[in-house]
């Protein structure tokens, strides 16, 4: 992604714009969907604001960024989190499943067949019942960042496909105060083998 020179380039300045907001603030919509105890992976971690928030609420966390100047700030707040150098699809690193997955701010970086990749990923990733949670970006750059296209009926096909169902889909407003922006917040939970198929309501 052409974007990750950004975001070497602008590490502090962006770090200290992210922790500017509470964890509470950007993901309060999602968090009756908090696994209580358990594992953790933040994927995007950036500055390590939900990472280390995630920790304190006591699960394991392992946070995933490939940008080396985001991850050093990220791993100076605490010992606590497991950081690796990552990045989606591959996830390389990563070889076991976790009860909650965080994309936030990630999706809109990836090509459609990175988004899908993607999603055939972080799947395999999830314990059974694990909580997949994933914001996208409505709204574009004015700074030479690159997004994509973000489409959610595909996404939600996609997740179909992947034993994934849908529990929330919520729009907010950006916390930062950017007009432009908006946020879509998906939450997806991974049915067991035997779980029959989610009933409409």
């Amino acid at each position: 992604m052409d974007s990750i020179h950004f975001y070497a380039d602008n590490a502090a300045k962006l770090a200290e714009q992210y922790d500017s907001l509470s964890f509470e603030q950007v993901h309060g919509d999602w968090l009756r969907w908090l696994p209580k105890h358990g594992s953790a992976l933040d994927i995007g971690a950036g500055s390590g604001r939900d990472a280390l928030a995630l920790t304190q609420l006591g699960l394991k966390v392992t946070a995933i960024e490939p940008v080396q100047e985001l991850r050093s700030i990220g791993q100076s707040k605490s010992a606590d989190v497991g950081w690796l150098d990552d990045t989606l699809p591959e996830l390389k690193q990563v070889t076991t499943a976790f009860d909650l997955i965080l994309v936030s701010a990630v999706w809109m970086h990836l090509t459609p067949e990175q988004q899908r990749q993607s999603l055939d990923r972080i799947a395999k990733l999830l314990n059974p019942n694990g909580i997949w949670v994933v914001t996208l970006r409505h709204g574009g750059f004015d700074d030479g960042r690159q997004s994509y296209p973000q489409h959610e009926n595909e996404l939600f096909e996609w997740a179909q496909d992947n034993g994934l169902e849908l529990l929330q889909s919520a729009f907010n407003h950006d916390q930062l105060a950017r007009q432009q922006v908006r946020w879509q917040t998906l939450v997806f939970r991974l049915k067991p083998c035997d779980d029959e198929v989610i009933h409409e309501r």
